[in-house]
């Protein structure tokens, strides 16, 4: 009898595995058919658990692809597919999470070398509470553009997460995001401008007892070429402008309402080796309101010999200066996260020289916003950058009248040593600034 029953076990356990099976039924249609063709009037009950993460292969191993079960916890049925279990299935229980790129709101605008931020929304649908990881995602084809958010947590059903986008575009064209979340992706663009060109007007402040002014100084022709050349500032240059236009204002001769008047309708101001007896405390005061009104970009060479040259052993927009001077020197220039020493033409690494000549200045002391970006010999500060104002206590450093000048034997390159650099760099900064402001 045992036998037959060993028998009989055996050609029963070839038809289960050799053919369908059929479950009320002897015609399968499948695999396995649970069917009675008349009187099916009972479903099919699935494995039920609290959480997908309490389903198991009884052989050991991941879980099988295709295993379905019932989460009691979110009241859905779930299926086991190649990339992890699935969220909600089932027509008005929960479609699954989805990430939609495409119709949350873009904010801010991108042009080309330009610092820019703003905002991307995110919108979802089907979620179910899901935690995810801080994001920051680096663009691609226009580089330089960062869209980030903190960690956080989906909301049940439909939502949207806010990313902040922040860089400075290294081009013009399309920045592209792909952004990942709990498990979803989803891809968004931003359209990254060219920067406006336009002629860019250079005022510079006279009489100028070095010859020093930018617009027309007798030593200064050298900068004047660096900036001349399209290569470096043009409509295919590297910074892009139409050129630049040059004038002068006789700060001695006119008033502080012609002072004004003359810096509204200008976009750079170059101060140099000005007597600070020109410089009226009225005079003072209009230039002061006119930096702190932040329209326009400001530079002053700050050549403080005995307290006699703008703007003297003072305190002045906020800087507070005094008297010190060295003969022949290479001074060190400090490395900075935004000063003038890094930028498009270059940049400078810490302790590279910059060739100074008398210098007659020091900053002892600068608003919170500024940065230091040059140190005198014993550790005082030389020079400072805020957004719109550069000061240097020097300004051999970019004339070329004696052998010891930074510009002397220099030529209209950008890069032909380290005062080139800086000095493109700076004007860089302040063309950047008049563009957008």
């Amino acid at each position: 009898m045992k036998t037959k029953m060993l028998f009989l076990s055996s050609i029963l356990l070839f038809e289960i595995t050799s053919a369908q099976i059929g479950i009320g039924t002897s015609n399968a249609r499948g695999a396995l058919d649970i069917n009675k063709p008349t009187t099916n009037d009972h479903g099919l009950v699935l494995p039920t658990n609290s959480s997908t993460s309490k389903i198991s292969n009884p052989l050991g191993g991941e879980v099988a692809i295709g295993t379905i079960m019932y989460d009691s916890t979110e009241d859905c049925v779930k299926v086991y597919k190649s990339k992890g279990w699935s969220q909600c299935l089932g027509e008005g229980i929960n479609q699954g999470f989805v990430l939609d790129c495409s119709s949350g709101t873009l904010t801010g605008t991108y042009t080309q070398s330009i610092p820019s931020s703003g905002t991307k929304t995110i919108n979802y649908t089907g979620a179910s509470g899901q935690s995810y990881n801080a994001i920051s995602v680096a663009s691609t084809g226009v580089t330089g553009l960062t869209a980030s958010a903190p960690a956080g947590a989906l909301a049940n059903g439909n939502g949207s997460i806010t990313l902040n986008i922040s860089g400075t575009p290294s081009g013009s064209g399309t920045a592209n995001f792909t952004i990942n979340i709990a498990g979803q992706t989803c891809t968004f663009i931003i359209n990254i401008g060219q920067p406006q060109v336009r002629h860019v007007k250079i005022l510079s402040i006279i009489p100028d007892a070095w010859n020093s002014n930018l617009s027309n100084g007798r030593y200064t022709n050298i900068a004047r070429s660096k900036l001349n050349n399209s290569s470096n500032f043009g409509p295919s240059g590297k910074v892009k402008v139409t050129g630049f236009t040059y004038d002068t204002f006789n700060i001695y001769s006119n008033s502080a309402q012609e002072l004004e008047y003359a810096i509204d309708n200008a976009d750079i101001i170059w101060i140099g080796y000005i007597s600070n007896s020109y410089f009226t405390p009225e005079k003072r005061q209009m230039l002061d309101k006119k930096i702190r009104e932040k329209k326009k970009f400001f530079f002053i060479g700050n050549d403080n010999y005995n307290g006699g040259y703008f703007p003297g052993k003072t305190s002045f927009a906020g800087h507070t200066f005094d008297y010190f001077r060295f003969g022949t020197i290479s001074n060190n220039i400090i490395s900075t996260t935004n000063g003038p020493d890094k930028g498009i033409f270059g940049n400078l690494s810490d302790g590279a020289p910059i060739k100074m000549y008398r210098a007659i200045g020091k900053v002892t002391n600068y608003p919170s916003g500024s940065t230091a970006f040059i140190r005198n010999t014993d550790g005082t500060t030389n020079a400072v950058s805020s957004d719109n104002l550069v000061i240097v206590s020097d300004i051999n450093w970019y004339t070329n009248y004696e052998r010891a000048d930074g510009f002397y034997g220099s030529s209209s390159s950008c890069s032909d040593n380290n005062n080139s650099i800086l000095f493109c760099n700076i004007f860089e900064k302040a063309v950047q600034y008049v563009l957008t402001h």
